[in-house]
């Protein structure tokens, strides 16, 4: 399982759950709602709702299948093993760095 950090909010996110970040399919999205997201890796919850042609993604709101663990953004990386760590000191217990989020 590899995971990476959203690029918008910040979460813990898994590849399998969010098309792997979203970037492979970035031409067949409509990207209107949010034209800034557009290139960026977006967890299930930030990734668009939408195909170019009117068909639903079935994304834009969180996949439920793990808890949704917020992180200081831009703070982590994927590893070589595929896990989190945080990109200053290569730590990969990230929810010793989970911030609290309410109302998400």
């Amino acid at each position: 399982m590899s995971l990476f950090q959203c690029e918008v909010c910040g979460c813990r996110e898994n590849t399998a759950l969010s098309w792997q970040g979203f970037r492979m399919f970035s031409d067949e999205i409509d990207w209107s709602y949010a034209p800034e997201r557009e290139g960026k890796r977006l967890c299930s919850a930030c990734g668009p709702k939408h195909f170019k042609n009117g068909e639903p993604t079935n994304c834009g709101r969180w996949h439920d299948k793990f808890e949704r663990v917020f992180l200081p953004l831009g703070m982590f990386v994927t590893n070589c093993r595929g896990n989190l760590a945080h990109h200053e000191t290569g730590d990969e217990n990230y929810r010793a760095y989970a911030l609290e989020v309410s109302n998400v």
